[in-house]
Order: C-alpha cells, then sequence, then structure tokens
C-alpha cells in the first residue's frame, strides 16, 4: 500500500531565474527572494532492469512512475509544490549490475541536446505541465571527457536541464569517475565554477549534490559560500550512517534548506516484494528543524512550506558559532 502524507510546516524562500551555466555565487545584485513555497520529497521504489535487453523498457516504466508520483504529488491540498525530489538514479536504479547491463549502455549525455528529445521528456512535460522543478541523479558521460562515467546528480525545470552536478568525490559504483581525480582537466572544459554549481531560479539559489557527498561537510559549506539557499540532496541511505544528524546539523551549520529524496525500496528479480532502503526522505530547515520526513516501510511523500527569509534569519542568529573565520582555517588545513 502506498501512503501519502501531507504536512504543511514551518516556511522557507528561495531565488531566481537562469540556466546551467549561470552561477549565483553570492552575488550584491542578487534578485530579491521569491515569496515562501512548497517542497516535496518523495519516498520511492525503483525497477531494476532484470536483463541487457529489458534496460529500455525499464527505464521507461520508471519514467512514468516519476510522472505518476509528480501528478500525485500535485492532487494534493494546499499550493502545488515547486520542487520535488526524487531518490537517485530513479531511471536504472543503483542496482542495474544485477542484469549485467554496462554502464556506457546506460550512461546519458545531459549535455549535447536538450532533456525532451531523449528519456526524460515525460518528466520535462510535467514540469510544465506544473511549473516545477524534479530532481534525481543519473550515469552520465561526457563528450568532452571520452571513457569517463559519472554519478550526476541533477535539476529539471519547465526550460529543460537547470543544474548538472557530478559527484565530487563520495563512493560510488567502480565505473564512476570522480571530480577529484580529473579537477583540473574538468574546469578547463566547464570553468572555475562547475565543480559544485549553484544556479538561480524562480524559486531560489540551488545547489544539488549525491548520496554521501552529504557526509563531507565542506561540500555543503562550498554551496553554501556560493550562495544556495536550498540544497537538493538526490539520495539511497542504509542505516549504518546517522543521516538524520548529518542532514540536520548540514541545515544548521550552513543555513541551508536541505530537502532529501531517498529510495523506498528496489525491484529486482530475486525480490518482486522489493528490497527495503534504510534512511529518510527529509526536509530540513536552517535551524536544523525536520520539518517532514518518510522512513521505514511508508513509501509516497511529504511536504513543506519554505520560506527563503529564514535562511538570513538564520545566519544572523547563529553565524558567530556556525560561519568559518576562513582567514584562519585555510591557513590551518594541510594537503
Amino acid at each position: 500500500m502506498q501512503r501519502r502524507t501531507f504536512i504543511s510546516q514551518a516556511s522557507v524562500v528561495t531565488a531566481a531565474a537562469s540556466f546551467v551555466t549561470k552561477s549565483a555565487t553570492a552575488q550584491h545584485t542578487a534578485p530579491p527572494s521569491p515569496a515562501p513555497y512548497r517542497v516535496a520529497v518523495m519516498r520511492v521504489p525503483v525497477i531494476v532492469p532484470p536483463t541487457l535487453d529489458t534496460v529500455d523498457a525499464t527505464r521507461t516504466k520508471n519514467a512514468e512512475a516519476m510522472v505518476a508520483g509528480i501528478e500525485s504529488v500535485m492532487k494534493g491540498p494546499g499550493p502545488k509544490p515547486r520542487l520535488v525530489v526524487f531518490p537517485v538514479l530513479q531511471y536504472t536504479s543503483a542496482r542495474r549490475a544485477v542484469s549485467g547491463t554496462p554502464m556506457s549502455m546506460v550512461a546519458v549525455d545531459l549535455i549535447s541536446e536538450p532533456l525532451d528529445k531523449g528519456i526524460f521528456k515525460p518528466v520535462i512535460e510535467a514540469c510544465r505541465r506544473h511549473n516545477c522543478y524534479v530532481s534525481t541523479s543519473t550515469q552520465e558521460k561526457v563528450p568532452q571527457l571520452p571513457g569517463k562515467f559519472f554519478h550526476t546528480g541533477f535539476i529539471m525545470g519547465p526550460e529543460g536541464l537547470v543544474l548538472r552536478s557530478p559527484k565530487s568525490q563520495a563512493q560510488s559504483a567502480p565505473e564512476v569517475s570522480y571530480l577529484r581525480d580529473v579537477a583540473d582537466e574538468y574546469t578547463r572544459i566547464f570553468g572555475p565554477d562547475s565543480i559544485l554549481p549553484v544556479v538561480q531560479t524562480p524559486i531560489g539559489n540551488l545547489g544539488c549534490y549525491v548520496e554521501g557527498e552529504a557526509e563531507v561537510l565542506e561540500v555543503s559549506r562550498l554551496l553554501a559560500s556560493k550562495g544556495a539557499e536550498v540544497i537538493v540532496h538526490t539520495s539511497m541511505e542504509g542505516d549504518d550512517t546517522p543521516w538524520q544528524a548529518i542532514k540536520q546539523a548540514i541545515g544548521y551549520q550552513c543555513h541551508v534548506y536541505l530537502v532529501t529524496g531517498t529510495t523506498s525500496r528496489i525491484y529486482m528479480p530475486k525480490s518482486p516484494d522489493g528490497e527495503w532502503m534504510g534512511g529518510s526522505s527529509t526536509i530540513v530547515n536552517p535551524e536544523g528543524k525536520v520539518l517532514a520526513q518518510m522512513g521505514g516501510k511508508d513509501e509516497g511523500f511529504v511536504v513543506a512550506d519554505i520560506d527563503l527569509s529564514v535562511n538570513a534569519a538564520a545566519k544572523k542568529k547563529h553565524g558567530r558559532n556556525t560561519v568559518p573565520a576562513w582567514n584562519l582555517y585555510t591557513k590551518l588545513y594541510k594537503g
């Protein structure tokens, strides 16, 4: 049974519009924050391609499930959410290797052509219908870096691709390349702000990362220092990591909203009822307070209203203790 939980707590704010390459880095000319709006985080299952020749069909089923999830969110009481965060790899799952599917077969090119020309078209159309933004992750191939494959978190919207952010260091599948290993080459191609970028959108300054990137505080700090007001966290979680403590600490220490979507279970050929995952889909505010959460064996989504004016208020209130003294710490860091 699918449970849908609606939570409308607290308020959260966001900011202004743009595209993939437009950074929101702490600009004095940044547009004013938008009015408070609603965010939804999904806790939903995913189907693993059972065999090599079923990859395309499975990806289509997973895409259809995403669209159905978006439609369910939009039918809920109250305002329609402007941001919907799904778990990682919602098209092929983190277990696609069980079918013997090579990375080269599932990796997609996010850069070369509009997203509405390929497998992401149904979700882009849903974004346009509802004037919302949707996030997940994908295995990515980059034409400028042949032979490299990334696990990339990305955000889609009415305008198409809004932001892409490959994993910088957190553990992933063996075939995945990390930006830490190709940083110089990557920044030469895509620019100095291309690693962990922040983008201005009509709902605020957004950053995005995948799974275990949240375990590295510097990643969240960097996004916050670039002006991120909302960090989109597309994830799959186990119970061996204190995820709730980490998420609350990120919100509190970085003065951002952290919105996490997590995988509920994975359907594989040998587990027709699905293998349940840990963690929870969570919305945390800049005070470190959990506004909405769904975990365990519940599936569906939760929502919260966010108000970006809270970011500045939290920084003013707690900044003395939580904002780094970079002139000191940069000299103390080693290697």
